[in-house]
């Protein structure tokens, strides 16, 4: 028997339940996963209620993210042995999830945890820090010189993104709602910190990147603000939105668009069938990780089975990087 998080009906953090269940024997090009942390996310929110383009399959499993050891390995499965330590490689599934002390994984989205993080850091970077390289580098082009404004700077991904920006010798402008956690900014690495509900946003992109404004903003909330972001933007700049957090329509911003010739695009995380882009972006990750550039800021760590308090926490907003669940 293992434990396992379910829930039975989309709905609040109090819809989640632990249960001891038999995990089958994993299948032909399944790898059995140990579970020993489990990174949380905001999309894992967005599933449990009910609102993510990915539907629930009641009882449904959660969680995208999660660390181990290898416990058994499927018919055809070759690349990795009993007691090896993996990572899940990130990505939402309806029918599986990570919530689990025993879970069955496609052979493909698993992978070698770094060597540079232990468990719980393995549970907290992939997710955040995948997401953060692919919106700002593969899709953005982000480089040396470069401003960008990263809003809901005081996620994990919003970390990861300060991190992988000063890494590739960008200007980090973290924007955060109130000045609380300005200082905190600061103090991971943002080269300026401004408070949406304080500063005239434009006004001081203008002053920090002397006048040409922002080349990239990096934004998973969307909404009201989005035109406003959009004027402190650079000409041929681009905006990456990455989520919808806001919960309001975010307006497309025309004016400023035709103005200053901006691209405005989606990013989401997805590796299933791309693993050489994996491997790519993997390899730039690991670089940072070696160099000590990259580290995954943990905020708090939850026992499994205060699975509730752990989703109640992340709805607050109160945390400052990472949320995990350990077993």
């Amino acid at each position: 028997m293992a434990k396992v998080i379910h829930f039975y009906q989309p709905g609040p953090p109090e819809v989640q339940c632990v249960e001891d269940v038999v995990v089958a024997d994993p299948g032909p090009g399944e790898v059995q996963v140990q579970v020993a942390a489990i990174g949380l996310n905001r999309s894992d929110l967005i599933f449990r209620s009910g609102h993510h383009p990915l539907k629930p399959r009641v009882p449904s499993g959660n969680g995208a993210e999660g660390a181990g050891v290898v416990a058994r390995l499927g018919p055809g499965v070759s690349g990795f042995a009993a007691g090896d330590a993996v990572s899940v490689v990130p990505h939402m599934d309806p029918g599986r999830g990570t919530y689990g002390e025993l879970i069955n994984i496609p052979a493909p989205m698993v992978m070698a945890s770094s060597s540079y993080l232990d468990t719980a850091g393995n549970a907290a970077f992939w997710a955040s820090y995948l997401t953060a390289h692919g919106g700002l580098v593969n899709v953005a082009g982000l480089g040396a010189g470069d401003t960008v404004l990263i809003t809901a700077a005081s996620s994990s991904v919003g970390l990861a993104a300060i991190q992988i920006a000063n890494m590739v010798g960008a200007t980090a402008v973290a924007i955060t709602r109130g000045a609380a956690k300005a200082e905190r900014l600061c103090q991971a690495g943002a080269a300026h910190v401004l408070v949406m509900e304080r500063d005239d946003i434009g006004a001081a992109v203008a002053e920090i990147s002397g006048g040409k404004g922002a080349r990239v903003v990096f934004d998973p909330v969307g909404g009201p603000a989005t035109p406003v972001l959009a004027d402190a933007m650079a000409m041929r700049g681009i905006y990456v939105l990455y989520g919808s957090m806001s919960g309001e329509v975010t307006p497309f911003p025309v004016a400023a668009a035709f103005d200053k010739l901006l691209t405005m695009t989606i990013y989401r995380l997805d590796y299933v069938n791309r693993h050489e882009e994996l491997e790519r972006d993997r390899a730039f990750l690991d670089e940072g990780l070696a160099s000590g550039a990259l580290r995954p800021m943990i905020d708090r760590v939850f026992p499994f089975a205060q699975v509730v308090e752990a989703h109640r926490y992340m709805a607050s907003n109160e945390q400052f990087g990472k949320i995990v669940l350990g077993l």
